[in-house]
């Protein structure tokens, strides 16, 4: 026989989200964190455009910096932009090196809900999302972009 299993972290919000995993697992916790389930009144992103989600820590982000160019070209007449989704010293580094034609911040006083948003959809970093003309997301993918992967993410929508 089996004994019980008791949670080891008995808050109510560590409990709500106790057994989920993966992608859920991010979008319980924004949910909890006061944040919207994606596709529920959603946020809305720079319109036909692809939105590459960046941090730091996160090295593939910094590989995908410097395809930007070329990520851009395969995927006209949709704009690319970059959205950071960290704050910091670092994270003010790293987005001095992104060209401002890139460069997506959200409107003022709107930066967490975009954050927590846009982070319940990824399972982790570096992460995409495709807009349509309305700026609804149309599709999203985990990893970095390339202009293969760029192109069938645009594809997707």
């Amino acid at each position: 026989m089996n004994p019980p299993v008791v949670p080891a972290n008995t808050s109510w919000r560590a409990r709500a989200v106790e057994g989920v995993r993966g992608p859920m697992r991010l979008a319980a916790l924004a949910l909890l964190l006061g944040g919207a389930a994606p596709g529920t009144d959603a946020p809305r992103y720079p319109a036909d455009s692809v939105l590459l989600l960046i941090a730091p820590w996160c090295a593939p982000c910094h590989a995908e910096l410097a395809r930007l160019d070329t990520i851009a070209a395969a995927v006209r007449p949709r704009a690319v932009r970059v959205f950071m989704v960290e704050d910091g010293a670092r994270a003010a580094a790293m987005w001095r090196r992104v060209p401002d034609t890139y460069r997506w911040t959200p409107p003022d006083g709107e930066v967490r809900r975009y954050r927590t948003d846009a982070l319940a959809r990824a399972a982790g970093l570096p992460f995409a999302i495709a807009t349509d003309a309305r700026g609804r997301v149309c599709a999203t993918r985990d990893g970095g972009m390339d202009a293969t992967r760029v192109v069938a993410l645009v594809g997707a929508c």
